[in-house]
């Protein structure tokens, strides 16, 4: 469902690609019309409030339980299952690990041509939407993920809120976040609705958002990724 054939592909500081075109007019249409309230959740991050599909992602102890937000919801967003389900498929998965074969044997990846969604690994999205405060701070995404996504569903309406990609050229190691905010920014990315940032979520991955404020609408994305179920996904 989503249009790879639109990507513009990038190796530095980390592989990525960028599609300004996601999905065709109609869905996109469709999945913006099916999007979730997300006004009763809990807020994280300063401003943001999400719906995920399993209930603790970044923990899951083998347990991929669906989160009761997810549950009420999907069954009247026909589209959204539809687009979750094609990617919660060994082809998509298969191909995204073909891609990217040599650099996940460079990093040590534990996941090669015979691991599977259904036993190996798994996929997550949730569907959030960040108002005045939300920011994140430089980071890599957790060590269980392979590769990640953001989809933006609305049009940059406030200050700030960016999504940064950092180089990391001068680190020999690779902590979760960088605090002091030392990491050169190599690109900026503004939400627009329609365009994706896809990652391999290497251990020098470096990504943030500056800090959101003067919202004047909100600002709607996803964020998905393949990870594995236990352990981390490189060794390196």
């Amino acid at each position: 469902m989503i249009e790879f054939n639109n990507a513009k592909e990038f190796n530095y500081p980390f592989p990525h690609i960028i599609i300004d075109k996601c999905f065709d007019k109609e869905t996109l249409d469709t999945l913006l019309y099916e999007f979730p309230n997300t006004d009763s959740q809990e807020e994280i991050f300063g401003g943001r409030k999400q719906i995920p599909v399993i209930k603790n992602h970044i923990n899951t102890n083998n347990n991929l339980e669906k989160s009761k937000p997810y549950q009420e919801w999907i069954p009247k967003a026909l589209t959204w299952k539809k687009f979750y389900d094609w990617l919660n498929s060994d082809v998509v998965f298969h191909k995204i690990l073909t891609k990217y074969e040599s650099d996940l044997k460079k990093w040590g990846c534990v996941i090669n041509k015979s691991s599977s969604l259904k036993k190996d690994c798994f996929l997550h999205i949730d569907w959030s939407v960040a108002t005045d405060g939300y920011s994140r701070e430089i980071h890599r995404d957790s060590d269980k993920r392979i590769w990640s996504f953001l989809i933006f569903l609305s049009d940059k309406n406030w200050n700030g809120g960016d999504t940064l990609i950092h180089s990391s050229d001068n680190l020999t190691k690779y902590p979760r976040h960088i605090w002091d905010n030392s990491l050169p920014v190599h690109k900026t990315i503004k939400s627009k609705t329609n365009t994706g940032v896809f990652f391999l979520s290497t251990p020098n991955s470096y990504h943030s958002v500056s800090k959101q404020f003067n919202t004047k609408s909100s600002r709607n994305f996803i964020y998905g990724s393949y990870s594995v179920r236990n352990g981390a996904a490189f060794k390196k």
